[in-house]
């Protein structure tokens, strides 16, 4: 019992003595998030300059969801209807940009990570939901449009497929982005 207290005693005066040292390279840790952060907003700034828009999109934000569906159920992938990270890039993260989301304050290869996670996790319900079975969109209903710089996001509220005889609610298409050339889904999570 004596060994473990002064272990304990040891253990607590050695935590003490290193905290400045802690704060310190917490501080400097800090310091280099900043920086890349900064960096990483002056990449994307440079993309905004180049006045980029979607490879392909569809002509309604309804079409924009069917086609992002029917890509990831039937054609097992995501290439010609949801956003790139190039079109992230390029029209996204420039008109987003110091809007009050994680890219204002992650560094991009961390935030790539955590988009990429979330991504994977929505195509990964949405394919469980649907089970390669036949389905039809019955409903969307689309909250007020929101006005990011040169772009529109338009986020539904609800998007209801019905599958057999049973309609279910499909929560994992966040986002919807419109813009001069067309609409294409932007944001997916589980």
């Amino acid at each position: 019992m004596m060994r473990i207290l002064l272990l304990l005693i040891s253990l607590l005066s050695f935590s003490f003595c290193n905290q400045e040292d802690w704060r310190k390279q917490m501080e400097a840790e800090n310091q280099k998030v900043i920086l890349q952060v900064e960096k990483d907003h002056k990449l994307i700034r440079a993309y905004a300059s180049k006045n980029s828009d979607w490879v392909k999109s569809s002509k309604t934000k309804e079409l924009a969801v069917q086609n992002f569906l029917k890509e990831i159920i039937q054609n097992n992938s995501q290439n010609d209807y949801y956003v790139s990270w190039d079109e992230k890039m390029s029209v996204i993260f420039p008109n987003t940009l110091g809007k009050g989301t994680l890219l204002d304050t992650t560094p991009l290869a961390e935030y790539k990570k955590v988009l990429e996670t979330r991504e994977s996790f929505a195509i990964t319900e949405i394919k469980n939901r649907i089970q390669g079975k036949q389905y039809r969109i019955t409903s969307i209903d689309w909250e007020k449009p929101r006005i990011y710089g040169d772009i529109i996001g338009h986020k539904p509220k609800t998007i209801k497929i019905q599958i057999d005889n049973q309609v279910i609610d499909l929560e994992q298409i966040k986002m919807v982005f419109g813009t001069k050339s067309g609409y294409k889904v932007g944001v997916i999570g589980p």
